[in-house]
């Protein structure tokens, strides 16, 4: 199991070249992603707070297309 970073201030983005459009990622942290109205995710929220951080590392690494990059 991976080590969480508590303190992250990085960016989120997401690959769209890549993405497979599954869902799983604004169906599991609506917080922080939404659809963009082509089953393709964004990423809206522009501060992920402390209680979320876990979270969007998980669902980064549950991407089954490793379209969410965490920088």
């Amino acid at each position: 199991m991976p080590q969480w970073v508590h303190n992250y201030r990085g960016s989120i983005k997401i690959d769209i070249d890549t993405c497979t459009a599954c869902r799983l990622c604004y169906e599991e942290l609506p917080e922080i992603f939404s659809d963009r109205g082509d089953g393709i995710p964004i990423v809206y929220a522009k501060v992920v707070t402390e209680s979320l951080i876990e979270r969007v590392f998980q669902i980064a690494q549950d991407c089954p297309s490793g379209s969410i990059i965490l920088e």
